[in-house]
């Protein structure tokens, strides 16, 4: 009966090890499971877009030349909405899609516009309507997402176009 006790204890530790083996593992993806829940549903805090870090978002023609972000949008009181960037520097979509409904020109300028064709389109926006300060906004995110290096300041771009919106 030595041998068979012998056995039966090992047999018995192999299935204690093997459960407590399973049990770690189980316990381990769940943790996973919550820390990943626990990030994701936290409003504040900006979230990679999933799929491409650089996505094409329309209306562009081509992916975008900065990492993408998700955070949510204030407006103020003249309607501009913000903010361009989430606070990791990385574009924000869910701003390039608000102002994308307004169905602006300078938003599909691509990669390489000359400064005259980027005064056009800001003309063209301007005169269709859009104001001068969302406007800027407009020229703010396009700047980022295709990375134009071109005068920093929107304001001087749109006044050096001489165009401007009768109601601003």
């Amino acid at each position: 009966m030595g041998q068979k006790g012998n056995g039966l204890t090992v047999i018995i530790v192999a299935l204690l090890v093997a459960i407590l083996g399973i049990g770690w593992f189980v316990y381990s993806i769940n943790k996973s499971k919550e820390v990943k829940s626990a990030s994701s549903s936290v409003a504040s805090s900006p979230k990679i877009s999933s799929s491409t870090l650089y996505k094409t978002l329309a209306p562009a023609t081509v992916p975008s030349k900065t990492l993408e972000c998700i955070q949510p949008i204030t407006y103020s009181t003249n309607g501009v909405p913000s903010p361009v960037q989430c606070s990791n520097g990385y574009l924000n979509v869910t701003e390039w899609k608000a102002l994308a409904a307004l169905e602006p020109s300078v938003l599909g300028l691509g990669y390489s516009p000359s400064v005259s064709q980027v005064q056009n389109a800001l003309c063209m926006d301007v005169k269709a309507n859009i104001s001068n300060p969302i406007e800027e906004k407009v020229y703010s995110i396009a700047s980022l997402y295709y990375d134009w290096h071109l005068n920093p300041n929107p304001e001087s771009v749109i006044l050096n176009g001489t165009c401007h919106n009768v109601d601003d």
